[in-house]
């Protein structure tokens, strides 16, 4: 949350330590100038030689929280209050990051301990200001409302997941008169995504959850592969201090080509909670399939995992994440078996910080299906998938609410059915919009 800069500069003047060399002081002047992107250039080369010193991670923590980096700044400040507990502007623009990350109960802590050192009046003005910004935050976070919007453009190099050797198919066939190989088809598309979602805290332990998500890809080569989909869902969160509790119901209708495709039904129960520096989520989750033109694949669907996600206080702010799933799929048929599959994979990512507002992020996957039910029609084996992925996204952030998002992704599946072996790349640039 930013105040008026007479606040800021208030803040920063009315007890900064002692500025020890032109550089820091150079800096210095220029946040209060509001020129935070001139101080943080001049600081962040800095990081590695001067980390820990007080006065220069309280001007580059500042500098960050002025550019609307506060997952960064806050690495800042907490290196400076390591050193000096008792340092109060620091301990103030601490609080006021917390803020800024709406995390309210941290704000007020830290305001109460710069007050607990009776601190001089225009300093006790400041944090007067910052404990009633907290409190409207309080009252807005007890209903909080959420949407965007992001339309975007791409290309897609096997819109209909064909074969990557056609002469293989074919070869593994029974030969039928007038058979045709199948070729992949490539298309670029524009694509359109719209969302909100809405948060109810109820008491200090439940908050009620609901989001609603709706999505569609045009492709300019080939309409039949046009596809949208709309979803949502309902839930709670329950804060049980050392854990969180979340349950959710969910649903899912989509369209391929203008007529109803697949219906989906499905809950998902999480347990979370902080495990060493990151957090870790048991996970279990429910579906009901249902197809409007394939009934042969109706069925259910349940899925099992753990996961783990955690920040690294270091330079560029490196964040990470890994999972591991396993789960079954049985359709409802005994006679369509064969597409009944087991299945197991492994999920990894991260992200770094390349600027205050642009970052980088990557992520991997590897998943394996088997179809150990029934042998598969014609080719007579059981059908053994192997699918990886490997993706890679700028998000640049244009302002508070703007972000321009190029993605690339590819696609891998290993199979020994010959109509199943694929690859596929995909690129897109997306403008999102956040309210």
């Amino acid at each position: 949350m930013r105040l008026k800069p007479l606040f800021v500069a208030l803040a920063i003047s009315a007890s900064l330590p002692a500025i020890a060399d032109s550089v820091l002081e150079q800096a210095n002047a220029l946040i209060q100038t509001q020129q935070a992107n001139q101080a943080y250039e001049l600081l962040a080369p800095l990081e590695e030689e001067r980390a820990g010193n007080p006065e220069y991670d309280y001007l580059l923590g500042l500098s960050l929280l002025e550019l609307g980096n506060p997952q960064n700044a806050v690495f800042a400040f907490e290196r400076c209050l390591a050193v000096e507990p008792k340092n109060g502007p620091c301990r103030v623009q601490m609080a006021r990051t917390h803020l800024a990350l709406g995390e309210t109960d941290n704000a007020r802590a830290e305001l109460e301990v710069v007050q607990a050192y009776n601190p001089p009046a225009e300093v006790q003005q400041i944090v007067n200001q910052y404990l009633g910004a907290v409190t409207t935050l309080e009252k807005q976070q007890q209903r909080r409302i959420t949407a965007y919007a992001q339309v975007g453009v791409g290309y897609d190099s096997n819109i209909n997941s064909a074969p990557d050797d056609a002469n293989k198919f074919a070869a593994a066939l029974p030969q039928y008169k007038g058979f045709t190989n199948p070729t992949a088809n490539d298309s670029a598309y524009a694509s359109l995504n719209a969302g909100s979602g809405i948060v109810y805290k109820a008491n200090d332990t439940v908050s009620l959850l609901a989001d609603a998500n709706a999505q569609t890809r045009s492709f300019f080569a080939d309409h039949n592969f046009d596809y949208q989909a709309l979803d949502g869902s309902v839930g709670m969160a329950l804060n049980l201090e050392s854990f969180t509790l979340l349950t959710k119901l969910q649903a899912q209708q989509m369209w391929l080509d203008g007529n109803d495709y697949r219906t989906l039904l499905g809950n998902l129960l999480q347990v979370q909670g902080g495990v060493g520096n990151g957090q870790m989520a048991l996970f279990a989750q429910g579906n009901k399939l249902s197809y409007d033109s394939q009934s042969a694949r109706d069925g259910s669907r349940k899925t099992v995992g753990l996961a783990y996600s955690g920040v690294i206080d270091a330079a560029m702010t490196p964040s990470f994440y890994a999972s591991l799933y396993t789960g079954s799929e049985d359709v409802d048929e005994i006679k369509s078996a064969f597409l009944s599959q087991n299945f197991k994979g492994i999920r990894a990512g991260g992200g770094l910080s390349l600027m205050p507002n642009v970052s980088l992020n990557g992520q991997v996957s590897y998943e394996e299906r088997k179809h150990n039910d029934a042998v598969y029609p014609l080719f007579l084996v059981n059908r053994n998938d192997k699918e990886s992925n490997i993706g890679f996204n700028i998000n640049w952030k244009i302002n508070p609410h703007l972000s321009l998002q190029p993605n690339y992704t590819y696609t891998s599946n290993q199979s020994n059915i010959a109509f199943s072996d694929y690859t596929r790349h995909v690129f897109n640039v997306d403008l999102r919009f956040d309210m």
